[in-house]
């Protein structure tokens, strides 16, 4: 015990001596500030003992926001230059937080660097300017922007190219050059946890892109199967769709909450306070006073939630009309544009009638350029019932110079969607000036909605010739392209025409241009056919300009009368809409045959070898020449065999290849005095899928004739070009439009045409003879 008490009180003692000790060592925080001169501390007065606090957590790092700002999966720019313009909209709270921005890219082995550049501006500010030096791997540009930069509502973003080829310096090389910049990994970053939140409902026009360029909105509806949910969640979906007006985007309706929340996505509540009863709590309304339509955070992703909801089906509705109303535009108000500047900035001016435009306020600048091969372009839009394809011609009046270097051979072209429309050749020595020099194009290529004008200047030099080394960026200016060209639309004549895709994917035409709700036939309709109904009709609605009123409840015996929209899958879709629609009932049986099988490895020649032979031997026998005829008729003269017929004929029933993933067809009701458009595809899944696919903007803008037919194996669009078709009046009846119509039909019908000519000449003449008859003095 004596050793024990020993123990004892030799550490009450040295406990003691600890606790009386003044405390002259102190741990210093840590200091980021940089290093000083080293110098005795001063001194410090002796501070009391003090009970030891709990140990402070480190603040988590800076939550940041990412946003993917190219609004398609690939951006490649070819040739010596080339250039992007779009606009990204931005919230308050985006704005207000410090970004920074990521830009990867690669290019061609023949680029020269010391040569060649890649520049972004934002909203004017030149944010990069860099030579274009990444052949061997892609290369990752980093930059902070400076503050005042970004601003809340739409920037403008500008990419642009100039390159310049390391050794050749003919035409032909400047083909060789390109520079691809990966959507994947370029974006913006914002740091802070508010930029990632949205507060306003106009905040859903920053929804922006995932890494490939779409937009994906998920409808969750936890009363799916009700039909009083039906018309709420298409027309929300339509409004979405419009608002954040975004080239690629996507509709999925579920009755359960995506698992995360990706880039280029919003999760949307629609439903009632009871069917949100199994949601977390953070996403249901706190209070009963809660806004109808508001975003909530998510706790369990970060993000926003637009939460729209009610004690009842009719005040969601009402909820759901909040976010549509806004969106309306009468039908009797005609558009001046065409928004595009989400993709393609500024916003494509839509031309009614003969009017006029510059340079200028089509997008295009001053352009002084020194190598081969000049490419600039800019879009101007039609309305639906454009109807000049066969006989009206557009100009350009140009304003332009070339050097005295610019040999004769040089040659200026101007392409309409891709299509050559006219060609300029450059015969003087001595350079020149060109003053508002017209060049006028047929107007066979465009189509209703936005059309793609390219020009380009290909010149021939004779410093090219000798090619000296160190030619590059340098070399003295060969060819300016002035602001001041002017681009004039002619007076066209104005009727629409049923059936056409084409009006459809431009304008949503017919159905945009009427004010009665749009019977919409959903048979069966589940998760996957809802979605692609909602996804078919936002693309519409972005191409009328506003949500569509729609009619979930019809049926196609409700609607021999009327315009409808079909949408389903095949064994859904009624034999009477086949008909009316013009496909061939045989459809089942070859969509049946391949629907969810796979093919099996080495099981003879597919479908792709049996149509490489039918091409190869498309040319022998008299069917090959009369198409090789009609082809050359078609490039050579911008006629074909067709016009060469008084009647066209009757269409006869379509069956697809089993190869087709989605087919689109348009044809006029039982009644004549309407129009069915019907979509459809071998399974729900497959119908999803391609619906989703064909809606994306560089494939809708392909939608043409009386059917259309996607193939999702090879990406590829089919078209059956339009044969009976009927006149549908858009215009008070006028002389002058019924005589530009009478003249685009008969420039479209060379046979009638003659007949016409014969048919007049004869009574000319007969009416000439009775006249000279009754003249002079008979013996």
């Amino acid at each position: 015990m004596g050793t024990h008490v020993m123990i004892r009180l030799l550490a009450t003692c040295l406990m003691t001596m600890i606790a009386t000790m003044p405390l002259h060592a102190q741990v210093s925080p840590f200091d980021m500030s940089p290093e000083r001169p080293a110098k005795e501390p001063a001194p410090q007065p002796e501070q009391p003992a003090a009970p030891l606090s709990p140990p402070k957590i480190a603040p988590a790092p800076p939550v940041t926001g990412k946003r993917f700002i190219i609004p398609q999966d690939s951006l490649s720019f070819s040739g010596e230059t080339g250039e992007k313009t779009w606009a990204v909209f931005i919230t308050e709270e985006q704005a207000a937080s410090s970004a920074t921005l990521s830009l990867t890219y690669q290019n061609s082995l023949i680029v020269a660097p010391e040569w060649s550049t890649l520049t972004l501006a934002i909203n004017n500010a030149r944010i990069i300017s860099e030579p274009v030096q990444s052949s061997e791997n892609a290369k990752t540009l980093t930059v902070d922007i400076p503050g005042g930069v970004l601003k809340a509502g739409l920037n403008v973003f500008k990419m642009s190219t100039s390159l310049r080829h390391r050794t050749d310096c003919d035409v032909q090389s400047t083909y060789e050059l390109w520079t691809e910049v990966d959507p994947s990994r370029t974006f913006l970053t914002f740091a802070g946890d508010a930029a990632q939140k949205f507060r306003k409902i106009d905040d859903i026009r920053a929804i922006g892109v995932d890494a490939q360029g779409r937009t994906t909105f998920n409808l969750v509806v936890p009363a799916i199967d009700r039909l009083a949910a039906t018309a709420p969640m298409l027309h929300l979906a339509e409004a979405l769709a419009v608002l954040a007006n975004m080239p690629n985007q996507a509709v999925t309706i579920s009755p359960a909450l995506p698992k995360e929340q990706l880039p280029g996505a919003l999760t949307i509540l629609l439903g009632t306070d009871e069917d949100f009863q199994g949601l977390p709590t953070a996403l249901l309304a706190s209070t009963p006073g809660a806004p109808a339509a508001a975003f909530v955070d998510d706790p369990a992703t970060g993000g926003s939630v637009l939460r729209v909801r009610g004690p009842d089906w009719q005040t969601v509705t009402t909820a759901v009309a909040s976010i549509v109303d806004p969106l309306k535009r009468e039908i009797g108000v005609p558009r001046s544009f065409l928004s595009t500047q989400t993709w393609r900035s500024p916003n494509v001016p839509l031309f009614t009638a003969a009017s006029r435009a510059r340079f200028s306020e089509l997008g295009v600048a001053t352009r002084n350029f020194n190598g081969r091969r000049l490419r600039t372009e800019f879009a101007i839009g039609v309305p639906s019932d454009f109807y000049a394809n066969e006989y009206g011609t557009a100009t350009v009046l140009i304003d332009a110079a070339y050097s005295e270097d610019v040999l004769p051979g040089s040659q200026l072209n101007i392409y309409v969607n891709d299509n050559i429309a006219a060609t300029l050749p450059i015969t003087t020595k001595g350079g020149a000036i060109l003053r508002h020099f017209p060049i006028s194009f047929t107007m066979r290529h465009f189509r209703p909605g936005a059309n793609l004008i390219t020009m380009e200047a290909v010149l021939n030099t004779r410093s090219d010739t000798v090619c000296a080394p160190g030619t590059g960026s340098t070399s003295p200016t060969r060819f300016a392209l002035f602001d001041t060209s002017e681009f004039i639309m002619p007076r066209f004549a104005r009727i629409g025409v049923m059936p056409n895709l084409a009006g459809l994917s431009g304008t949503s035409f017919p159905y945009g241009r009427s004010d009665k709700p749009l019977p919409l036939i959903i048979n069966n309709g589940g998760e996957k056919s809802y979605s692609a109904a909602a996804t078919l009709l936002a693309r519409m609605s972005v191409a009328a300009g506003r949500p569509l009123e729609i009619d979930p409840r019809a049926t196609a015996n409700s609607t021999v009368n009327k315009n409808a929209l079909i949408v389903g899958a095949i064994p859904q879709i009624e034999s009477t809409v086949l008909t009316q629609t013009g496909i061939a009932e045989s459809i089942r049986a070859v969509w049946s045959d391949v629907r969810d099988v796979e093919p099996a490895a080495d099981a003879g020649p597919g479908q792709d070898e049996f149509d490489l032979w039918r091409e190869r031997l498309a040319g022998r026998g008299w069917r090959g020449q009369l198409a090789s005829f009609d082809e050359w008729l078609n490039r050579t003269f911008n006629i074909s065999l067709t016009s060469f017929s008084f009647y066209p004929g009757a269409d006869e029933p379509y069956a697809p290849e089993p190869a087709a993933s989605l087919l689109m067809a348009q044809r006029a009701n039982p009644a004549g005095d309407g129009v069915w458009t019907l979509v459809t595809a071998p399974t729900d899944d497959s119908l999803i899928e391609s619906v989703t696919a064909m809606t994306q903007q560089d494939r809708w803008s392909k939608l043409d004739g009386h059917i259309s037919i996607y193939k999702s194996g090879t990406d590829e669009i089919q078209e059956v070009p339009v044969g009976e078709f009927t006149f549908v009046p858009t215009q008070p009846i006028s002389f002058a439009n019924m005589r530009l119509i009478v003249a685009n039909w008969l420039s479209g019908n060379i046979l009638s045409f003659s007949l016409l000519l014969i048919i007049v000449s004869t009574l000319l003449g007969i009416a000439t003879s009775r006249l000279l008859s009754n003249l002079g003095r008979r013996v």
